[in-house]
């Protein structure tokens, strides 16, 4: 680091690793690709590759945009939607009667809400390790195995101890799946479609919820030996560990293995993600990169953003059910509200995921959607409790649900603007860190003696709400500043200075992009491939050619 004049600390970049010369750019792509020692997969890939290099087309990116979409969104949906269904299933079961059935006392329901994350504090780092060193559809899947297994034993149980244990384990075998989605994002699609898929699959919570509340009402009400709550932990982990196998042959481990692209197709597949200059995978595990994540100071704000919200979800997320029968409702009518606040999720993550889509920016958007739940918390903090307010305290809290969409805008624009791929899997490691602390201290500010207010929960809310929107601001600008940097950088590099950033364009626009960008290059003397080190497995703040998602 660098002492800056107020004293305070900038990162520098690191020195690049030495590369071959790149020969002259045919129609913007690298005539061969070189890569350097522990590269990218898909440098190796290219470098071996026989077919025609050229620039990518519209119909071309679309036809191998639409198969992707087809095969993979729906995997990693389902997945995503298992996860959340299983660690969902305690909420589900606290209306039928799993605090007297399993005996537990005082706070013994929100500890174990709060458990999972412990295990996902826990077992970060191993799964920030294995994201690096494994195949990730395998490690996907051996994950999805586990948290099944673990809720169908989990169902034995019938005191506080045996649940605990089993809860934890769940959560440690679930520490690396919403990690993992984000991996196989960024390997597979182009910052402008990122947000859109990343919000598709995050939606499944909102599906989750929904379904999650149809199939427990049902469970709840069967006759059984079983204890209500232990047929709905069963079913819930069988669903899991059914969906498990098959995934292992249909999941493929990176777009040069994926049996359902061509060649030429794969080619295409890689040369998307080119315009992103984040890479795609790289299975050596880089200590520089770690380092460099802690000391990136944009780094630590997305930990902050993701602390905030997430200690608003994980409150809401475990006591919403009791939330609602606190307004005067019976346990069926629960059971039914608490599938709207799924649909708000899913509609509020589709939405915004297309303004960031249409506007090219993430901060606006974020913005505008931290402002519905801060409004409706400061509303149910004020508001009064019983059946005469029944209808206005139910449209506030639905309006309080819109923060289901902010986790996966924010992850969206962390991956976005983070590359190198140890790099990459830190900045998950650290986002979980503070996604598993916000939801082990958000259900503990909801205590039971405050029944029907929560109000040490409402005014915790406020206080992060209004915290995240602060460093949402301060965030913009430093990105805007990183990108001036690199804009100086680039031309002490002997390069051109403005850089086009196809990934968050249209692939409709890419011809006159590319015209534009040709035109800059002859009005400064310069010729040059576009984004000639994506796959050399820089980090953000090594590579000039990076520019930063706002």
């Amino acid at each position: 680091m660098q002492s800056t004049t107020n004293g305070e600390h900038e990162i520098m970049p690191e020195a690049k690793p030495e590369v071959a010369h790149h020969e002259e750019p045919l129609n913007g792509v690298p005539e061969k690709e070189h890569p350097v020692q522990d590269g990218d997969v898909s440098a190796k890939w290219l470098a071996e590759y026989t077919g025609l290099r050229r620039d990518i087309t519209s119909q071309e990116n679309s036809v191998v945009r639409n198969k992707i979409d087809k095969v993979l969104l729906p995997i990693i949906f389902y997945i995503y939607f298992t996860q959340q269904l299983d660690k969902s299933s305690l909420s589900f079961a606290s209306v039928f009667g799993l605090t007297t059935d399993a005996h537990l006392q005082g706070q013994d329901y929100s500890w174990l809400s709060s458990i999972v994350y412990f295990a996902q504090l826990v077992f970060q780092p191993l799964s920030v390790y294995a994201l690096v060193k494994f195949p990730v559809n395998l490690w996907i899947c051996f994950c999805f195995f586990g948290w099944g297994t673990s809720l169908c034993i989990m169902s034995a149980f019938t005191e506080f101890a045996g649940l605990a244990v089993w809860r934890f384990i769940l959560g440690a075998f679930e520490a690396s799946i919403a990690p993992s989605m984000l991996v196989i994002v960024a390997m597979w699609w182009t910052r402008r479609e990122q947000p859109l898929r990343n919000n598709i699959w995050y939606s499944a919570n909102g599906m989750a919820t929904i379904l999650g509340s149809l199939l427990t009402y049902g469970l709840g009400h069967a006759t059984s030996k079983l204890y209500s709550y232990q047929l709905i932990f069963l079913v819930c982990g069988l669903i899991a560990v059914v969906l498990s196998i098959p995934t292992m042959f249909i999941l493929p481990r990176h777009p040069t293995r994926a049996r359902w692209l061509t060649d030429d197709q794969k080619y295409v597949a890689i040369e998307r993600i080119r315009l992103n200059n984040t890479g795609t995978q790289n299975q050596h595990f880089k200590w520089k990169q770690v380092i460099e994540c802690f000391i990136d100071p944009k780094s630590w704000m997305w930990v902050v953003m993701i602390f905030c919200i997430s200690l608003v979800s994980g409150g809401i997320g475990a006591f919403g059910p009791l939330i609602l029968q606190g307004f005067g409702l019976s346990t069926f009518q629960t059971i039914l509200y608490n599938m709207i606040p799924g649909g708000i999720g899913i509609v509020s993550n589709i939405l915004s995921a297309i303004l960031i889509q249409h506007t090219k920016r993430k901060s606006p958007v974020l913005l505008g959607a931290a402002a519905f739940p801060l409004a409706a918390a400061a509303a149910l903090y004020a508001m009064p409790r019983g059946t005469p307010y029944k209808s206005q305290l139910l449209a506030v809290y639905f309006i309080l649900q819109v923060f289901q969409c902010i986790t996966a805008i924010i992850f969206s624009w962390a991956f976005a603007n983070t590359a190198g791929h140890t790099k990459k899997t830190t900045t998950t490691g650290m986002l979980y860190l503070g996604l598993t602390v916000g939801n082990i201290v958000g259900p503990q500010l909801y205590k039971s003696n405050q029944a029907p207010y929560y109000k040490d929960g409402l005014t915790a809310n406020l206080i992060v709400l209004c915290i995240m929107f602060g460093t949402i601001i301060l965030q913009t600008f430093y990105l805007a500043f990183l990108n001036k940097r690199n804009v100086k950088r680039r031309r002490a590099a002997g390069k051109t200075g403005a850089h086009i950033d196809y990934s968050l364009e249209s692939s409709v626009n890419w011809a006159k992009l590319r015209q534009r960008q040709m035109e800059a290059m002859i009005a400064e003397g310069h010729q040059e491939a576009y984004n000639a080190q994506a796959f050399m497995d820089l980090t953000d703040i090594q590579n000039e050619d990076f520019i930063y998602s706002l």
